[in-house]
């Protein structure tokens, strides 16, 4: 990894022009330190100024080469592989192109000189370590933030958080789903990163369901208020205001979200073994309680993958469940066990 790639991918993230390959790169830069304080002090400045400005004119290999004046004052070494022989015309009459370069020298502007950039890579005096735990099949986690704030983690879920808030936000990273409840502090906005999404908030409880194999991303806010947006997003369009009682369901594939009301122990019941469905395909109850109890589910015959279930089950036994749902649905099932424990439970029609 290497500096000026770094700077290429937090100037293409923070002016939106950044793809989703791009901006996996980037969250590995953020795992190292230095390039994560960095990125922080960028961004805040980044915010504070505001975007830049429509460029009319902008030559792009000559920011390229203020840059690297600049940086080399304090790192002689360093230099951009910028290629002289491209085609120039390219260089002036691509909006994207000019956009982007823009956006360079903007991002010049803002760390004066880069004096900062070169301090951040050599100094060593903020290290953020960072906690990171996964969880399997049947089994939650509850989390303790360093600002008192808790997050419950639903299994087959992973969650990225820093032992310490040392900067001017709250990020957290979640692949699955987790229920927040967060500490109100209106200097450090807490945000979550799950997908393309980032939940903003200052002290609230919500639950974000963010299963990377599943169609769908929900934001469900119990208190408070969120702000959702897509991560590459740049107009005001793509940026939801949640309230209480409030749910937006974001389609990952068609890049669509919808708010609508939700039932809070259908949505956050889960963290207290509480399971409730409510004329919910049969396949996604299978699915739910796979992640509840660690146990696979198999539905022989795939038509019955759409009948609707609705059932409330609470701290019930695997027996209980199963059997409750051989009458819901007609079907039989049978359970295959290893060394005398319970793998896998198979619903067949009889």
């Amino acid at each position: 990894m290497s500096e000026e790639r770094f700077l290429e991918l937090a100037t293409k993230y923070l002016s939106k022009e950044a793809s989703n390959e791009e901006r996996a790169s980037l969250y590995n830069y953020l795992e190292k330190d230095e390039y994560y304080n960095l990125f922080t002090h960028l961004k805040n400045e980044w915010d504070k100024t505001g975007t830049i400005q429509n460029e009319t004119e902008f030559n792009i290999e000559n920011g390229f080469e203020k840059l690297t004046r600049k940086i080399q004052l304090e790192e002689p070494s360093f230099s951009f592989d910028f290629k002289e022989n491209q085609p120039k015309k390219n260089l002036f009459f691509n909006p994207t192109l000019l956009k982007y370069a823009a956006s360079i020298a903007f991002l010049l502007v803002l760390v004066t000189g880069t004096l900062f950039i070169t301090g951040v890579f050599k100094q060593k005096t903020v290290v953020i370590s960072w906690n990171e735990k996964q969880t399997v099949m049947g089994e939650k986690y509850l989390a303790t933030l360093s600002d008192g704030s808790t997050i419950t983690l639903n299994a087959d879920s992973k969650l990225k958080y820093p032992v310490r808030f040392t900067n001017g936000t709250r990020d957290i990273y979640l692949e699955g789903e987790a229920f927040f409840d967060v500490h109100h502090d209106s200097t450090k906005p807490f945000i979550v990163h799950s997908g393309n999404l980032s939940t903003t908030v200052l002290g609230t409880k919500f639950n974000v369901s963010a299963f990377p194999n599943e169609k769908n991303i929900a934001v469900s806010l119990v208190e408070g208020s969120v702000k959702v947006s897509k991560e590459e997003a740049s107009v005001e369009e793509n940026i939801v205001m949640l309230r209480p009682d409030q749910q937006l369901v974001y389609n990952k594939v068609k890049e669509i979200g919808t708010v609508e009301q939700f039932e809070l122990q259908e949505a956050t019941g889960w963290k207290d073994n509480k399971l409730v469905f409510r004329k919910e395909p049969f396949a996604s109850v299978l699915v739910k309680l796979e992640r509840t109890y660690g146990v696979k589910f198999e539905l022989q015959d795939k038509s019955f993958g759409n009948q609707k279930i609705t059932a409330n089950f609470q701290n019930e036994s695997l027996w209980t469940v199963s059997e409750a749902l051989k009458k819901l649905t007609g079907l039989q099932y049978k359970t295959i066990k290893e060394n005398n424990v319970t793998k896998k439970i198979v619903f067949y029609k009889k």
